[in-house]
């Protein structure tokens, strides 16, 4: 198989994962240094906790798109839907700006992981040319031969 160059659209939303992973866990690392001392913390704990969570899921989903797995594209659509939710409550209750960004980079990685040239980069298994895949224990071929 020979080895094709990843998308430029997936070297984008690489580099935006990449930078959502650092500020997330620079910024819930700080977060949870100032509340250690507050009683009444509960659900900024929570809070501060799954966006330590998500980067974890972004860096591992990261990592195996760079891998060519399909399927890593999904825990990344559901993080950047939560992201975009979180910046739509956002300018819906503060009007900040970081809403605007939320929602900018994550329907901005959502779209530019389902372009057509990422989307055949990733089905583009490692299936070696002149092998033919068969069905288990059947016999035939999975092109109907």
């Amino acid at each position: 198989m020979a080895k094709r160059a990843l998308p430029n659209h997936l070297w984008l939303v690489l580099a935006i994962l990449f930078t959502q992973i650092i500020l997330n866990v620079f910024g819930g690392s700080v977060l949870l240094y100032t509340i250690s001392t507050r009683a009444d913390a509960g659900l900024l704990y929570f809070v501060v906790w799954f966006s330590l969570l998500a980067s974890a899921v972004l860096a591992v989903s990261a990592l195996f798109l760079v891998l060519r797995n399909a399927w890593a594209r999904y825990p990344v659509v559901g993080i950047e839907a939560l992201t975009m939710a979180s910046g739509l409550v956002a300018l819906a209750t503060s009007g900040t700006p970081t809403g605007i960004t939320n929602v900018a980079l994550g329907f901005a990685v959502i779209a530019m992981l389902y372009r057509p040239e990422v989307r055949t980069w990733l089905a583009d298994v490692r299936t070696p040319t002149g092998t033919r895949m068969t069905v288990a224990g059947s016999g035939h071929d999975l092109d109907g031969q």
